[in-house]
């Protein structure tokens, strides 16, 4: 007993001496690779900071024996080191340059930052994504990356976005970057049409398929040094998309969850029910006063009607007309014989407008260890839209799989699959219901009986009919598949075989009843079901020789074949006259008046040889790229167009690493590139350049007989067709100072598209009207400049801010003769221009000079040179006068001129980003400089019909008093004033746009499970600065269209959305 409380005893008095051995102090100085302090470096154990250098350098902190003390600083290597029992601890930091070593996925492998010679931009998922709650990876590229600009055709749920890298190449083919996903093309189905909703401009947008969370990494190719190895389609740039694979470690859950809602960003002010009421009386009154009509009454003016019968009124058939006061005090009117009538306007905007709602889930679930990783992943998004009974609903699979099979066997599948509908409201459209919200007369109840509303029908339909009784649905299936073997033959060259797999189909049904203005009489509604899909299968050899040769020599080479076959078909019905509208476009057969069908089948093949050539001297500070890449096309006719060869050439030197470059102590990376290179655009469709044939009717002695003859809608047949070819060239510099806390990057481009494929008119006496051609080409050249600064970087708080710029000009040249693009919609022909030495996207169109004022005025015009007074006085007198450009004293389309242009001067970005212990803010401005916007949906405004106008027009038109300040023509009924396309609809679209707010904390819970949680509440589109009167300055009602961008066209409106969400790492 004894023994046992003396040993007691002497346990307890070593205790001191235990705990003084298991936690101790530890002291050191952290410096530089060239001996100066590092001021501000951060020492952390597990996470946790727990201490940070002075000034000198120093820093103390307590630690246990078997803690690992990290160190970092930005701009630096970060460094772990075990203490033990060491009670001194200096360390070198080396200089990151920028994440030198950091690795950049290009095409066809993968190499280092710092052996890099082309203009590669990189952006990761999660930063791309953090907080912004979008559906697509497109949508989160605006404004993020130089050179990179995304066209978003409007606001619709799901909608479609295009982007242009370094510009339009061409105003008739794409323009769209090529997309690769995990080393494999992805491509879809295109939007089907059927003639019921022929004249669309509403797409899907094809990317959304790709769920933004999978997504580890997105790399932009931009010059041809970069982009030259995809040769035929590399024109355009491309777009590297590299999905996550399974973290380290046993494994890993992840669930994300966002929800949001959304409000209409803007509204038209038009006019309200007491005012458009004056409106149209004045309208008629003036009728007299212009026209010389005799008016008898006015449309408003307070007065009850009835029907007559033998010369006396019939009492009970009473009906008021109210007056415009009448729609201040709205309510029920009842006369002295019991009638009633219910005054009562609407703000039809009101009606299809609503707070929209959206909900989104994403659960991912990986791992790896040495035998390999997987990563499955499931999303599912229901999105609706600020325009009633529009929405975008999905579901995503997804499943990323690798293993190592032995040492030197690698293999890996990539699956993803996704179910996807799209609810349409119709817009970007001569008709349907954004133009009714607005023009619709605001002197109707929503409530209005449709034999009221269909006698509106010329001009629009009741808004509220449109979202009910039309019904324009998109249904799309997507799978995607790329797969690889991957093989060490020996320690330096390795061979991989990828195979990618795609299948996409779209079904879309379409129907407008019988109150609509596509459904009205005779047509008595009109339906229409479509479907397309397309079939694609992708193999990929390549050979890759890596090695360091010795301390100074390394070098990447790549050899490849590939082999790409893509089949694809369409077909559509349509029918009218249905003897109901309950049945809608569910059994198309019940139509009396059946459409003739349509069907499309096709086939496509790509062949190519590839070769790379990348070698660096001395660490990187000399590095030469070489590549080469044989395209053959089955789009081509001739043999000798098939086959194109595409050249590229880079030189790279890394400044920093001269020993002048050094002595000056103020970089930390330095690296000047050159590249040269040819790219191309094989962007027509399958059979241009073929034969197509068709069966065909034609008289044969007397009677009709069968045969065949080419296609009519493609033009005269031209075998000669090539290859639009892109010469590149580009001179960058990369830059680090102070630490890493400085970081440049700037690029200066030319690049010339020659060759432009085209379609040409010709005579009609050939059979066909135009032939596709190679003729023009198209110059853009620009300067592009980001930046990623760290200006303050300490233990609690930081201060990040990422930042771009570019600058971009193009011009046309080498036509025979200006050509147009297609027209708008009718009345908006040869709108906009292609003409040598002007950018695409010119605006052409009459200048205008004030109104004709008085008599005198307007005769100095020819046209009215001869009219009498009386005539002047209705045609002339308060109309738009446009300057005789040709001094011909008349008007004519020889005074068109150019109005405007849509391309912009500069695109711009910039992120802030701030932390502080768990917390963190960020704002996100984005915005366009010097780009004009058509604004069409002005056409609508007229002053001479009942259609409502907005309340700036009706406040600025014409009268005898305002003459000297009035931008819009006397307001008189006449449907017969001939407004031209002039600079009126022409606006300066350019914005300044708080695009992203947003706010979130991240804690880590105490105790087993949950590791991490991360919750955040964001905001978009908050605020706008623009002097654009539309709704949205940043719309493009025909942005899949380089000639006819930067229109806005009764667009989809975007939205400001507000967001929750959380993320949970378990």
């Amino acid at each position: 007993m004894k023994k046992r409380h003396l040993f007691t005893l002497l346990a307890l008095s070593l205790m001191p001496l235990s705990l003084s051995a298991q936690s101790h102090k530890i002291s050191g100085k952290v410096i530089d690779s060239k001996g100066d302090p590092v001021v501000g470096a951060i020492i952390s154990i597990k996470n946790k900071t727990v201490a940070i250098t002075d000034l000198d350098g120093f820093y103390t902190t307590s630690i246990n024996p078997d803690d690992v003390l990290s160190f970092s600083y930005v701009g630096m290597l970060s460094q772990k080191v075990k203490a033990n029992d060491q009670t001194v601890l200096n360390i070198t930091l080396q200089d990151n340059a920028v994440n030198l070593d950091d690795v950049v996925v290009v095409g066809y492998g993968s190499m280092k930052k710092r052996d890099l010679s082309g203009a590669v931009a990189k952006i990761g998922g999660d930063e791309l994504m953090k907080g912004t709650g979008l559906s697509s990876f497109n949508q989160a590229l605006l404004g993020k990356v130089s050179g990179v600009v995304v066209n978003q055709t409007d606001g619709t749920p799901g909608g479609a976005i295009s982007i242009n890298v370094r510009g339009a190449n061409s105003f008739t083919t794409s323009t769209q970057p090529l997309y690769i996903v995990d080393g494999v093309p992805f491509e879809s189905a295109s939007t089907p049409t059927s003639k019921a909703n022929d004249g669309s401009q509403m797409n899907v947008n094809a990317l959304a398929s790709i769920n933004p969370h999978d997504i580890e990494s997105i790399e932009i190719l931009k010059d041809a040094s970069a982009t030259a190895i995809y040769g035929s389609r590399g024109a355009n740039g491309v777009v590297l998309i590299t999905t996550k694979k399974g973290c380290e470690g046993r494994g890993k859950i992840e669930f994300t969850s966002n929800f949001s809602i959304s409000n209409v960003l803007k509204k038209i002010d038009v006019l309200d029910p007491v005012t458009y009421a004056y409106y149209i009386n004045e309208q008629k009154a003036n009728e007299a006063v212009y026209n010389g009509t005799v008016v008898s009454g006015l449309p408003y003016e307070g007065k009850w009607k009835y029907r007559e019968l033998n010369g006396a009124i019939v009492t009970n058939t009473g009906e008021y007309n109210p007056s415009p006061e009448d729609f201040a005090n709205p309510g029920l009117r009842t006369d002295e014989y019991g009638n009633q009538t219910m005054v009562r306007g609407t703000n039809w905007q009101d009606e299809i407008y609503h707070t929209a709602a959206s909900q989104e889930y994403n659960l991912n679930i990986s791992g790896s260890d040495n035998n390999g990783w997987w990563s499955f992943s499931g999303n599912y998004l229901n999105q609706t839209g600020v325009i009633r009974k529009s929405g975008y609903e999905r579901y995503i699979l997804h499943t990323n799989i690798g293993r190592h099979v032995k040492d030197w066997l690698e293999l890996g599948m990539n699956l993803n699959y996704t179910n996807a509908t799209t609810d349409f409201a119709k817009s970007s459209n001569e008709v349907g219901v954004v133009r009714s919200s607005i023009i619709f007369p605001a002197t109707y109840a929503p409530d209005v009986s449709v034999y009221e509303s269909d006698k509106l029908n010329w001009l629009a339909s009741n808004p509220v009919v449109y979202l009910n009784d039309s019904k324009d649905q998109q249904s799309t299936s997507n799978f995607f598949s790329s797969s690889y073997l991957e093989a060490k033959i020996t320690p330096y060259l390795k061979f991989r075989q990828n195979l990618g797999l795609g299948y996409s189909s779209n079904r879309r049904n379409s129907y407008y009843d019988r109150h609509t203005s596509e459904g009205k009489y005779p047509k008595n509604g009109f339906g229409g079901q479509s479907d397309s899909w397309w079939k694609n299968l992708t193999s990929e050899s390549l050979l890759t020789f890596e090695k360091t040769l010795g301390k100074q020599h390394s070098l990447n080479a790549v050899l490849g074949f590939t082999y790409e076959i893509a089949n694809f078909g369409s077909k559509s019905i349509s029918t009218q006259n249905f003897p109901t509208d309950a049945t809608k476009d569910y059994n198309l057969g019940l139509g009396l008046e059946p459409q003739k069908p349509e069907s499309d089948r096709g086939q496509q093949k790509l062949m190519s040889l590839l070769a790379r050539v990348n070698y660096s001297y001395g660490g990187g500070k000399y590095i030469a790229t070489v590549s080469i890449r044989r395209d053959g096309s089955s789009k081509f006719s001739q043999t000798n167009n098939k086959i194109g060869h595409f050249l590229s050439g880079a030189l790279a030197w890394r400044l920093s690493e001269e020993q002048f470059i050094k002595q000056l102590n103020f970089f930390d990376n330095l690296k000047l590139r050159l590249s040269y290179g040819q790219t191309g655009n094989q962007g027509i469709g399958a059979y241009q350049a073929r034969l197509y044939m068709v069966a065909a009717n034609y008289p044969y002695n007397g009677t009709m007989a069968s045969g065949f003859s080419e296609v009519l809608w493609r033009g005269a047949l031209n075998k000669n067709l090539k290859w639009e070819t892109t010469d590149q060239w580009n001179l960058g510099l990369d830059m680090s100072i102070f630490r890493g806390k400085v970081n440049l990057t700037a690029d200066l481009y030319w690049k010339k598209t020659r060759d432009l494929l085209q379609s040409t008119a010709i005579p009609s006496s050939n059979g066909f009207v135009n032939r596709w051609s190679n003729e023009g080409y198209v110059v853009n050249k620009g300067l592009e400049l980001s930046g990623k600064f760290y200006p303050i970087s300490t233990k609690d708080f930081s201060w990040t801010i990422d930042a771009n710029i570019s600058f971009n000009a193009n011009h046309i040249g080498g036509l025979s003769s200006d050509r147009y693009a297609e027209r708008l919609s009718s009345g908006m022909e040869r709108i906009f221009i292609q003409r040598n030495g002007y950018p695409i996207g010119s605006i052409y169109g009459f200048v205008e000079d004030g109104f004709y004022d008085n008599e005198a005025e307007a005769r100095m015009n020819k046209s009215f040179a001869n009219m009498s007074s009386e005539n002047i006085k209705r045609f002339a007198i308060g109309e738009i006068k446009y300057k005789d450009l040709d001094g011909d004293h008349e008007i004519t389309d020889n005074d068109r001129t150019i109005i405007g242009k849509t391309t912009p001067d500069y695109t711009f970005g910039i992120t802030n980003s701030f932390s502080w212990k768990g917390f963190s803010l960020s704002f996100f401005l984005q915005g366009s400089v010097g780009n004009d916007l058509l604004n069409a949906n002005l056409r609508d405004v007229r002053l001479d019909d009942i259609g409502n106008i907005p309340r700036s027009a009706y406040e600025s038109r014409w009268t005898p008093e305002t003459a000297a300040s009035a931008h819009w023509p006397k307001n008189v009924s006449s449907r017969n004033r001939d407004m031209k396309i002039s600079d009126r609809y022409v606006e300066d679209a350019s914005y300044l746009r708080l695009k992203n707010l947003n706010f979130g904390y991240n804690f880590k819970p105490h105790g087993k499970g949950v590791s991490n949680i991360y919750v955040y509440a964001s905001a978009t589109n908050l605020f706008t600065i623009t002097g654009y009167s539309g709704m949205d300055p940043d719309v493009n009602a025909f942005g899949w269209d380089a000639s006819r961008r930067g229109v806005d066209f009764y667009c989809y409106p975007s939205s400001r959305t507000f967001s929750i969400g959380f993320k949970l790492d378990y």
